[in-house]
């Protein structure tokens, strides 16, 4: 009875541990997005081959999702986190010696093979520990550390870089990654696997075949897995392209494009245990319910972005405020998303079953950022880029609810 009151409980002291995780990768990643004015200078690319380098991000992590799961189901959480973070830690830092782009795209492929395994380790280190009570905020309260090292990164990267060049900024975010997952080593005890297997015996029987064909009989799984793919399409394209959006379309400076990513990143900081708290409290644990009200915001604040704000010169409060609330719906999903994921599958396939659900999700950011700066590049603004992700993200949205109601 005391384990279960335990693991009830928001645990906050294991909770920041792990976030800190998630603020060392998005520190990196969203202030290298940040630093992409610079890069663009740098290299005279435009913005279609600009959006490549997310998708070159998640390509092999795409390719790689189920099988990472399945190592983190393997080798435990914490030696999949710490391996994870050491590995993109190195390859930031060398991203800052890179002489041309096709190497930062090169880089990207291998920082996102190592990014790869973190997720499903950090989903299945929840999962063992927290009970379904708190278990979608606890996911979004992890995840919350992206949205910090997200707002960090965009936020003082640029700054760096007028300073010092962008090359400096991005070498010592690495450095800093490198020494959080030399802090996890030290401090993160990982459950009991013994106890684990006792409980679930027959997961040692299964094989990845065998494993993955379950998967794909869960019909809810697969619903999920569906809205994965829109909701994909806003971590892809936004951040990549946001700093080229705020300064080309809405007349900013630089140094102003990146805060406004971070404040977008704050958004997204506020909306990951924010959409966890509605689903846990208002919602009386209902997770499709949750998804199906992310969806649908998400279809409409993009669209406002394209008829809107993106056609009215806004003032720099409105600037701040759509950037705020933007990263509330777009960015701050994946908790609510990855909970639900966990709960429909065994608790000893998290790591696989997270892997499988993040095929979709990746599949709509490896797509999505060229796509989105290449309309933008056609029309000579990212209005209908925005517009474009408004009807995919409504259409899979209602898909979505037809098929739950249906299921």
């Amino acid at each position: 009875m005391t384990a279960t009151t335990d693991n009830n409980k928001l645990q906050y002291k294991f909770l920041f541990l792990l976030s800190t995780v998630y603020l060392a990768i998005d520190l990196n990643v969203q202030g290298f997005l940040s630093l992409m004015p610079f890069i663009v200078e740098e290299f005279q690319i435009t913005r279609a081959v600009a959006g490549l380098y997310f998708t070159c991000y998640f390509l092999i992590a795409t390719i790689i999702a189920i099988f990472s799961g399945r190592i983190a189901d393997t080798i435990g959480s914490k030696k999949g986190t710490v391996i994870g973070i050491l590995a993109v830690g190195a390859f930031f830092i060398v991203h800052g010696l890179a002489p041309y782009f096709f190497v930062i795209l090169i880089l990207a492929f291998f920082t996102g093979l190592a990014f790869s395994i973190i997720t499903p380790s950090l989903n299945k280190a929840v999962m063992d520990k927290v009970g379904r009570k708190n278990r979608a905020t606890s996911m979004g309260i992890i995840q919350m550390g992206g949205s910090v090292g997200g707002f960090l990164g965009a936020s003082l990267l640029p700054l760096l870089a007028e300073k010092f060049g962008w090359r400096m900024g991005i070498v010592i975010a690495g450095i800093l990654a490198i020494g959080i997952g030399l802090i996890i080593h030290r401090y993160y005890r990982e459950k009991n696997s013994h106890h684990e297997q006792r409980n679930d015996a027959g997961y040692t029987r299964l094989t990845f075949t065998d494993s993955f064909k379950i998967l794909l009989q869960n019909r809810k799984l697969l619903i999920v897995c569906g809205l994965g793919l829109a909701l994909g399409t806003s971590i892809g394209a936004i951040p990549a392209h946001y700093t080229m959006y705020v300064t080309q379309d809405l007349n900013t400076t630089r140094t102003l494009a990146g805060f406004s990513l971070g404040i977008l990143q704050i958004g997204g900081m506020v909306g990951r245990p924010g959409w966890g708290w509605i689903s846990d409290k208002f919602l009386h644990g209902s997770r499709i319910r949750g998804l199906m009200l992310v969806g649908g915001s998400l279809a409409l604040v993009t669209l406002i972005f394209a008829i809107y704000i993106t056609r009215y010169n806004p003032s720099l409060f409105l600037i701040g405020l759509s950037s705020f609330i933007l990263g509330i719906i777009a960015m701050g999903w994946m908790g609510l998303f990855f909970t639900t994921v966990a709960e429909l599958v065994s608790p000893r396939l998290t790591g696989i079953g997270t892997g499988f659900a993040l095929v979709f999700t990746r599949t709509g950011a490896v797509i999505s950022p060229p796509v989105f700066g290449y309309i933008a590049d056609v029309y000579g603004s990212y209005l209908f880029s925005w517009l474009a992700m408004s009807l995919v993200v409504f259409v899979l949205t209602l898909i979505f609810i037809f098929a739950s109601k249906n299921g």
